[in-house]
């Protein structure tokens, strides 16, 4: 029964797997001004955790998902990650911030949703649409 409501929860993490794949994650964040949050993880499966946050906090920030494997081996070196899991916020707007380190002990739905709670934005943000889109909307009329 727990195995078919875990793959029942929606899921709002993005998967990150190589220099590419972080590229679409950092864009995707920067064009919709949300902090980034990257989630180091050697589980197979997302967690019924992590869903719960990626929804709770949807809007607010981007959650992405990352496996260590050859193709993330540069990502783990670039944020200085040497043991999983482990987690880092990168703050909105400026690239060069310094990223911030979760560092509590153990992974608690309670200290996670916290930690989050700090970064987040108090206000969801939502996609604008599209110009081609507003375009054709308006000549119908």
């Amino acid at each position: 029964m727990k195995k078919y409501v875990d793959t029942q929860m929606p899921n709002f993490i993005e998967k990150v797997n190589g220099q590419k794949g972080l590229s679409a994650f950092e864009e995707k964040a920067t064009r919709n001004g949300l902090p980034q949050v990257l989630l180091f993880t050697s589980k197979a499966n997302t967690s019924s955790l992590t869903k719960y946050l990626s929804t709770e906090f949807r809007r607010r920030l981007l959650l992405g998902e990352v496996y260590p494997s050859k193709t993330n081996k540069e990502i783990m070196e670039k944020y200085g990650v040497t043991s999983l899991p482990a987690m880092i916020v990168i703050p909105p707007g400026d690239a060069e911030a310094e990223p911030i380190r979760y560092d509590a002990d153990g992974f608690s739905r309670h200290r996670l949703h916290s930690f989050l709670s700090k970064h987040a934005l108090k206000d969801k943000v939502f996609p604008k649409k599209k110009e081609k889109e507003a375009k054709s909307q308006h000549s119908e009329f």
